[in-house]
């Protein structure tokens, strides 16, 4: 006899997008909102992952481009710490092999984090980014209006605070 396999939830996403946040203390400032939160009533929230990626572009002595570097951080402290190292020191700059300078391109930068989260018996993901918030896993209209109440009153994150 073969088993046979029964659906036991339904798992849907959602997902939101919004104009490019410009910079990383509102990003920031947009995490520490959902962290902080309690009216969507979460019986769990916690970070299972962060992303912070920077992008240095190398120029030569004539100002020709010769490079680039993507630099991942788990968090801002290390992103800003690697910013300033990678753009600000001649060492850095001798180290990539071009002798001219380094430039950062911040339009390149990504941040991203992720939260395994609950309401009730409701299991789901939020993740957070630059440009977009993404609700997956979920299986209850309460939780993507709760989650989406929560999100309209954040501007940086498309709503209208």
């Amino acid at each position: 006899m073969t088993a046979n396999f029964e659906e036991t939830s339904v798992s849907r996403n959602a997902k939101r997008t919004y104009e490019q946040i410009e910079d990383i203390e509102t990003f920031e400032a947009a995490i520490s909102a959902f962290t902080a939160d309690s009216t969507m009533n979460l019986t769990k929230r916690e970070l299972s992952s962060a992303a912070y990626k920077i992008r240095i572009d190398y120029f030569d002595a004539a100002g020709e481009d010769k490079g680039y570097l993507n630099f991942y951080a788990a968090d801002k402290t290390a992103y800003n710490d690697m910013a300033s190292l990678l753009t600000g020191t001649e060492a850095a700059e001798t180290a990539a092999g071009v002798g001219g300078s380094a430039s950062r391109d911040s339009t390149e930068d990504t941040w991203s984090t992720k939260y395994s989260c609950a309401i009730g018996d409701d299991t789901f993901y939020v993740t957070i980014t630059r440009e977009y918030m993404l609700i997956s896993g979920f299986s209850k209209d309460e939780t993507l209006a709760a989650v989406e109440a929560w999100a309209d009153g954040i501007e940086a994150l498309g709503g209208t605070a």
